[in-house]
């Protein structure tokens, strides 16, 4: 695992590097390849280096301490325990949320079924938009045969009229005859 240190720690590092060192321990340059026993001063110093005590900022610890290991298994045991309880938590909830809706369907499933209450209002519209409907019908059949009565009686009246008339022709005629017949006088009184 790799530390990563803080820029200004890392700028603190290097300005300490730059400056001259007052012990007079010089670090001696090793190669990969050769290991290097060093002395126990030199191990002291590479010890304070790494503790860096004169530093203000920030005291790293050794990336060889034990809490500097690997948590990776920590880790992933947090968060397995964290899945654990949230699928936990989620059946819970599922089973709350399926006893909810049992509770609400026993609750209600009695208002589900119709009952006449239920087609009271469309029973009652039905009615009073069938009787409008009939009435309505009704009222211009009433118009459309009074039509009908009106033609019947005004051809009724005419022929009426007609008769009358000949009637009065007829009786002014007849009274034009007897009138006539009352000023001729008879024949055996005309010797008078």
């Amino acid at each position: 695992m790799k530390i990563v240190f803080p820029d200004s720690v890392e700028k603190e590092l290097q300005q300490q590097k730059q400056q001259p060192q007052n012990s007079g321990v010089v670090p001696k340059e090793t190669q990969v390849s050769q290991p290097t026993q060093l002395s126990p001063k030199e191990v002291e110093e590479l010890n304070r280096r790494i503790q860096n005590t004169t530093s203000k900022l920030y005291t790293p610890k050794s990336p060889l301490a034990p809490e500097f290991k690997s948590r990776s298994a920590e880790i992933e045991e947090r968060l397995k325990r964290i899945q654990e309880r949230f699928a936990a938590v989620k059946i819970k909830e599922e089973a709350r949320n399926a006893e909810i809706r049992r509770q609400a369907w026993l609750k209600y499933s009695h208002l589900t079924k119709p009952t006449i209450q239920d087609f009271k209002r469309p029973i009652t519209t039905f009615f009073l938009f069938a009787s409008a409907v009939y009435m309505t019908m009704q009222y211009s059949w009433h118009l459309l045969e009074n039509e009908d009565f009106v033609e019947n009686m005004e051809s009724h009246q005419k022929q009426l009229v007609k008769e009358l008339n000949l009637a009065f022709a007829n009786q002014a005629e007849v009274m034009k005859n007897y009138e006539d017949q009352n000023t001729a006088g008879k024949w055996w009184k005309l010797w008078r």
